[in-house]
């Protein structure tokens, strides 16, 4: 959903003072915003990002989430991947790794499918050893020996 030339600006200007570290101004504007726009996926994510760097994860998944049903951008299911296994739903969080990855190939979840291998080999994510195994491999991903 298009959003007004205004509230791109604001917008604009919470994704500054994100970077500058200065998050609760962030997010009071992201806020506002996603009020105004509830349908906006990008205000939707920027602000689940925002939750996620602050370590609101918890409170940052309903945004992410549905930011996920409407866009491809890697960072807003990485973001909604990582608040998944810091709250300790892991099925989720593979879930969310999974969809994302039967449609889209990894970029920034290339490191994340690097990490799950290691964690194979030390006995982790054995429940989805295939999985796992079947999009790194699809990723070009080098599958250390023992998993081969």
């Amino acid at each position: 959903m298009e959003i007004s030339k205004l509230d791109d600006n604001k917008l604009k200007k919470a994704i500054e003072l994100q970077k500058l570290d200065r998050d609760n101004e962030s997010l009071s504007i992201l806020k506002e915003l996603n009020k105004k726009n509830p349908k906006s996926y990008k205000i939707s994510g920027i602000l689940g990002l925002v939750l996620g760097k602050i370590g609101k994860r918890k409170e940052a998944i309903p945004y992410l989430n549905f930011a996920t049903l409407n866009s491809k951008y890697e960072h807003f299911h990485l973001s909604l991947y990582i608040s998944y296994a810091e709250i300790e739903e892991y099925d989720r969080a593979f879930k969310v790794l999974f969809n994302y990855l039967e449609k889209y190939s990894a970029d920034l979840f290339q490191d994340t499918l690097k990490e799950l291998l290691e964690g194979l080999l030390e006995g982790y994510g054995i429940t989805y050893r295939d999985k796992i195994i079947f999009y790194a491999k699809k990723n070009h991903i080098l599958i250390p020996k023992g998993l081969d």
